[in-house]
């Protein structure tokens, strides 16, 4: 008897667990049921509030050329990011609208989520949505440009270890040609025929500054400049075209219009030693100028290199913008800088102001270059209601500055009657006027163009007013350069 109790006994316990176990497994299973489906909300919620917030940047971007086309786009982006929903929801609403006189756009979306689980106790779908909101910016823009020699030092030789020293092909109407072709190889001694010498052997001081760009009688092949004196250039074809040979005046023979040349002469600037190359007849004889802009006064077809390019990318910048929304103005600097145009919505006068900029030529003065682009943005035009922004584009080093030593903002608010050469000064100067334009609440953009450029000084201005710093390693990257900022400063989302 005692052993048939112990028997109902287990089989009852056996019993117990069973349900036990069972009640677990369904509770187990409603929990991974109930994760499952927030999971799916959670999603369809991020998911939804990301493609809203895309559809509304999208659409505040091209909102300048209409509602319709923001509209366009607002949908397009909408159904690039909402695959989720897509596949997924049921009773999708989409909507776009166009507040506040069409300069902001709300992007609105709602949707029903079915779940898996949830709908065994009742719960058949979660409800999604989500609104986002854009707008396209008023601006007040300060384009400031760098005007200063270094911007077409890429146009000519650079063949003595001065940057500033370029070897072009003279003034109008003074460019020797050769009379007689020169052969390769050879003695390095030779004599070459040109059309004239008369440049070469001058001794009056203003037409040595003329063409060569030095205030004395010496002549040319007698002069020293940066180091070496008597350099020429000729091209292995003609107009400037082809390889390159330097060679060294020795002598000069008036009557039979001749020069005694020594062949092959190292590039100072390169490196480099030149070759003994043939030269055609009328090939032209180039020389060393001081400074860049007599040379490329005398090459008036151009391109001059980087400035041509610089300002027809500054002019791409101006298409970015919608003269019903935007103004622009001009400034350009070098050793001193000067505003060309204020705030204006007329960007066909915007366009003729870069292409009327003054010649490269100077030092790089980017505490007046800054401090114009300030007198633009707060000048005649400003707007109350718009996002000022200045925008500095520059190939260069800060070395140079107006003023005393030290700082005081009436150097800057005007014509800069006395300035100085000093690096660490220049510097010094530009990061407290870039203090005092973010003090204004005035975005401020830089563009440092070539591998010259101070790329951290040049960033750190730009943090001080609230702005970026972009790197343009040659004139091919500029455009992208200068359409980012157009990205990142007209439009903004505000929900």
């Amino acid at each position: 008897m005692l052993n048939r109790i112990r028997e109902l006994l287990r089989s009852d316990e056996r019993g117990q667990a069973l349900v036990l176990f069972a009640g677990g497994l369904v509770a187990f299973l409603a929990l991974v049921g109930l994760s499952i489906d927030v999971g799916r909300y959670v999603w369809a919620r991020t998911q939804i509030q990301a493609a809203v917030d895309s559809a509304a940047l999208a659409a505040a971007q091209s909102m300048p050329n209409g509602t319709s086309e923001a509209g366009d786009y607002a949908r397009q982006y909408w159904q690039n990011n909402n695959d989720f929903i897509e596949r997924h929801a049921e009773n999708v609403n989409f909507a776009v609208t166009f507040p506040d006189g069409n300069r902001a756009v709300k992007v609105e979306a709602t949707a029903d989520i079915p779940t898996w689980f949830l709908r065994l106790v009742g719960l058949e779908s979660w409800r999604v949505g989500a609104s986002g909101r854009a707008e396209a910016q008023v601006l007040d823009i300060a384009v400031v440009l760098d005007i200063s020699g270094s911007m077409c030092y890429d146009t000519f030789i650079q063949a003595e270890s001065a940057q500033n020293v370029l070897m072009s092909p003279g003034l109008d109407g003074r460019l020797p040609r050769l009379t007689e072709a020169i052969a390769p190889g050879g003695g390095s001694t030779i004599d070459i025929k040109l059309d004239s010498v008369a440049i070469f052997n001058s001794t009056s001081s203003s037409t040595n500054n003329a063409n060569f760009g030095y205030s004395s009688s010496d002549r040319y092949y007698s002069r020293t400049i940066s180091g070496r004196s008597g350099i020429i250039a000729i091209h292995s074809g003609l107009n400037g075209s082809g390889s390159y040979e330097l060679f060294k005046i020795n002598s000069i023979d008036s009557a039979r219009k001749t020069l005694n040349v020594t062949r092959a002469q190292r590039n100072n600037f390169t490196g480099g030693s030149t070759s003994k190359m043939a030269h055609p007849a009328g090939a032209e004889v180039w020389a060393n100028r001081v400074g860049c802009d007599r040379a490329a006064r005398a090459a008036s077809d151009g391109p001059f290199l980087p400035y041509d390019p610089a300002m027809s990318a500054a002019t791409y910048f101006t298409t970015l913008f919608n003269p019903a929304y935007d103004k622009i103005g001009v400034a350009q600097f070098s050793t001193r800088a000067a505003a060309n145009l204020g705030l204006s919505s007329n960007f066909g006068t915007v366009r003729n102001a870069i292409a009327g900029l003054d010649f490269p030529e100077g030092n790089t003065n980017i505490a007046h270059g800054l401090a114009q682009g300030r007198n633009i943005v707060n000048g005649p035009g400003k707007r109350p209601n718009a996002v000022r922004v200045i925008v500095l584009l520059t190939d260069g080093i800060a070395n140079q500055y107006c003023g005393s030593s030290s700082y005081s903002w009436s150097s800057y608010s005007g014509s800069c009657s006395s300035n100085a050469n000093n690096v660490s000064r220049a510097v010094s100067h530009a990061e407290l006027v870039a203090n005092a334009i973010g003090g204004d609440d005035t975005l401020i953009y830089t563009i440092g163009l070539g591998y010259d450029v101070d790329g951290d000084f040049l960033r750190d201005i730009a943090r001080r007013g609230g702005g970026s710093y972009y790197f343009s390693p040659t004139t091919a990257e500029l455009d992208a350069a200068f359409r980012a900022i157009a990205d990142e400063t007209h439009i903004a989302l505000t929900q």
